[in-house]
């Protein structure tokens, strides 16, 4: 005799034939898959998927969504008896989410990047908790729109992904074909070429104000391939930092990241949605910052130096990328008008205010870092 199955799922024999047939479009007329999360102090928690009756949806029927909705895949590494539990919650939230807000949603996704960065295979993942072979490379020519709905915090919200392939429609054409509340911009870790392509995406972004208004989260694809690493996770963060965006590092082949980033782009679309003129005040505030290091912003991607040949304008595009930190420090030549305050004679002095400027300058881009890649909050 076989052990039992540790997870015991309990669906009748017509809806294990609609769940073995999915993704027919006949079915998804009817049912359609609900994924679950939540958010705790130890970061996201895949609580499973279920199968959802549109019908119950569209009715917002208490006693319709306690009746259609089936616990259909269990995250993985859960036990059985949490798995039971998370089903329970899950009714529990779809019923919530049912009477609070039934129509949140559906929000724009669009996913921009170069070419073979693996847009395809992580709207691929994000439709499921069931892992998918990441090289297969029939995903990558699965392109078009695909929809997902997902359970967070008690409310349910479908996300529409948008994805086309780089070579059929170039991303300044998608921006302005779409008008998505989100965009996801996404470069390959072990290739120099797809970074530069989203730097140009990110400045786009910024000229237009999306940045300010929309969710943008810079996503750094196949951190597996460590080998061929041609991208830093300090480079990432950094221009991240610089264009004010959140900031990833995801994994499709080992599944590393995905769920992190596709309940992460909801908090993000939720937050500027509720949060507009606080979202625009943040974004000049970081701005203002900017300016007052005698950084120039990423309009131009440039270094102003100031003190050397005057004053210059933090604001005028200058050619060259970004440098990552949110600009740069030049050391004045003895006896100019720049040098250190003349109350301060001592070099013990001296060189304490140098290092507690340092240390500053540390801790701040250290900060900066940390709340890039914080994808819950503004």
């Amino acid at each position: 005799m076989l052990a039992t199955a540790t997870f015991e799922v309990k669906i009748d024999a017509k809806v294990k034939s609609l769940v073995a047939s999915m993704p027919n479009t006949g079915v998804e007329e009817e049912y359609y898959r609900l994924r679950h999360f939540s958010i705790t102090g130890k970061g996201v928690v895949n609580r499973g998927d279920s199968l959802k009756s549109r019908r119950s949806k569209s009715n917002n029927s208490v006693a319709s969504s306690n009746s259609s909705t089936e616990h259909l895949t269990p995250a993985a590494g859960a036990v059985a008896g949490s798995a039971r539990t998370s089903a329970t919650c899950s009714l529990a939230s779809s019923r919530e989410s049912s009477t609070s807000n039934p129509a949140s949603g559906p929000y724009k996704v669009l996913m921009l990047g170069g070419a073979a960065v693996g847009k395809s295979s992580l709207v691929s993942q994000f439709m499921t908790s069931e892992y998918l072979h990441a090289y297969d490379t029939s995903i990558d020519d699965d392109s078009g729109e695909k929809t997902v709905s997902v359970l967070l915090s008690g409310e349910e919200s479908e996300l529409t992904f948008i994805d086309h392939s780089y070579t059929e429609m170039a991303p300044e054409n998608c921006m302005s074909t779409y008008d998505p509340h989100g965009y996801c911009v996404i470069y390959s870790s072990a290739d120099k070429g797809s970074f530069l392509v989203a730097e140009r995406i990110l400045q786009i972004l910024w000229t237009t104000e999306n940045i300010a208004q929309k969710a943008v989260i810079l996503v750094a694809n196949k951190a597996d391939l460590a080998r061929s690493r041609m991208v830093t996770s300090d480079e990432g963060k950094g221009m991240a930092t610089q264009y004010d965006c959140k900031f990833i590092e995801t994994s499709v082949g080992i599944n590393h990241n995905v769920d992190e980033l596709l309940v992460g782009l909801l908090s993000q679309i939720r937050l500027k949605l509720e949060n507009p003129e606080k979202s625009r005040d943040l974004f000049r505030k970081r701005s203002i910052r900017k300016s007052k290091r005698r950084a120039c912003s990423p309009l131009g991607g440039a270094i102003c130096l100031a003190g050397i040949g005057g004053s210059t304008n933090p604001s005028t595009p200058v050619s060259g990328p970004p440098v990552s930190g949110g600009g740069a420090f030049v050391d004045t030549p003895p006896g100019s008008a720049h040098s250190s305050p003349r109350k301060y004679r001592g070099s013990r002095t001296s060189a304490s205010l140098k290092v507690k400027g340092l240390l500053g300058r540390v801790w701040a881009r250290d900060s900066k870092s940390k709340s890039c890649e914080n994808l819950h909050v503004l």
